[in-house]
């Protein structure tokens, strides 16, 4: 071998190992040509924890399953998720009192967004949000529903349900309870459920959509609407005659097709939990279909994805996170809540597709609508906390 030969050799030999030295102990170079395992710091994962609404833990398990399996990397590092599953309203709660601290936060909507964005900078100053791209963004939708068993439905709404709230408020308050309004007299007193506002997103909602129900409209709501006298008049008659205040959103869905119309006549739910499976269980469990119902003017849980702008968040961590967000917006990803009774949140994909199994074609018959009415504006965060502490003072929750 010639002496120009072996410098060669020699300086290719030594590039090479100075390669594979650096894509061991910081990671890949360029297009990353040595697919060695990573060693030291570079090897270690990327972990990103999402606190995330439990509504949506099927969807989102398969979907984290489906990114993982694309071996995502950071920097050249492998990215894990760690997915805990907890309340909209004790997430936000527990982050700002320093309690939870994950990478990123996604609700059942955005109303707990604003709520800890307000006490965030109460508290610390600042935003707990970053902006622009990095901002909350929508992952999937479901408005908030009446499921009421068909039968009950007919007698409070023989005409249609115009009178929405107004109707409900009447039957509620009507100390002859179904006899009164014409029903069978062996069905009791007219029983409503909804979660409760101080540990549940829908709870916070319902209150929400009785309260523009109330003044007949769909924005502006002040907080001199919350503190009217005559209001929460109306309003006590509608949480006095509520048996019990649950947590869980599902739970409420459950019980209601588990206990039948003796614990429930009707109940507020996400459209998603009742469009997987409840219908059919209820159905051959009472023999009677249950049937969904919307408000005139509705709220969307638009389950927002939040990145958090903490101390505690690496920018390797937001990175990840901002790649496993991308993945949930992708089509596929979208498409796939369809299978979970969620709506995309990218209006390119469909709702309504030839899949016979799509819970928006297999439920159509029981009230599912793919055009939903009007979306109330979302009050401001001293609104909503005005609404609480109404709430919280009239002691509801017994």
């Amino acid at each position: 071998m010639t002496r120009l030969s072996q410098i060669i050799s020699a300086g290719y030999l030594g590039l090479a190992l100075v390669l594979i030295l650096i894509t061991l102990f910081i990671g890949p170079v360029g297009a990353a040509p040595f697919q060695l395992p990573m060693l030291g710091p570079a090897g270690e994962p990327v972990v990103i924890s999402v606190a995330y609404g439990t509504e949506k833990k099927a969807w989102l398990n398969e979907a984290a399953e489906r990114f993982l399996a694309t071996n995502p990397r950071v920097r050249g590092r492998p990215i894990e998720i760690n997915l805990q599953g907890i309340g909209s309203r004790e997430m936000v709660t527990r982050i700002a009192q320093g309690d939870l601290m994950p990478t990123v936060v996604s609700p059942a909507s955005s109303i707990q967004i604003e709520l800890l964005r307000d006490d965030w900078k109460t508290r610390y100053g600042g935003d707990i949000y970053y902006s622009g791209a990095d901002g909350p963004q929508p992952l999937v939708l479901t408005p908030l529903v009446l499921v009421m068993w068909e039968e009950r439905a007919q007698v409070l709404w023989p005409n249609g349900s115009a009178e929405f709230w107004d109707s409900i408020h009447d039957a509620l308050a009507n100390e002859e309870g179904w006899k009164g309004l014409g029903g069978d007299e062996n069905w009791g007193f007219v029983k409503f459920g909804h979660t409760s506002p101080e540990t549940s997103n829908s709870g916070i909602q319902t209150l929400v959509l009785l309260s523009y129900g109330y003044y007949d409209k769909t924005s502006g709501l002040a907080s001199g609407d919350i503190t009217n006298a005559e209001f929460q008049q109306w309003l006590d008659a509608i949480e006095n005659s509520v048996q019990e205040f649950g947590d869980s959103t599902g739970t409420f869905m459950t019980n209601m097709v588990n206990f039948g119309p003796g614990k429930y006549d009707f109940v507020a739910v996400y459209e998603s939990l009742a469009l997987d499976g409840s219908i059919e269980n209820a159905r051959g469990k009472w023999g009677q279909p249950i049937r969904i119902y919307y408000p005139p003017g509705n709220i969307l849980s638009d389950h927002p994805y939040a990145i958090l702008n903490a101390e505690w968040v690496t920018p390797e961590e937001r990175e990840a996170a901002a790649l496993f967000r991308d993945f949930l917006l992708a089509p596929d990803t979208q498409a796939l809540a369809l299978q979970y009774g969620f709506r995309p949140a990218d209006p390119s994909v469909p709702i309504v597709t030839d899949d016979p199994n799509n819970p928006f074609n297999k439920y159509k018959d029981y009230g599912v609508q793919i055009d939903i009415p009007q979306i109330v504006e979302t009050p401001s965060a001293s609104v909503l906390n005005e609404l609480l502490n109404l709430w919280r003072r009239k002691n509801y929750q017994r």
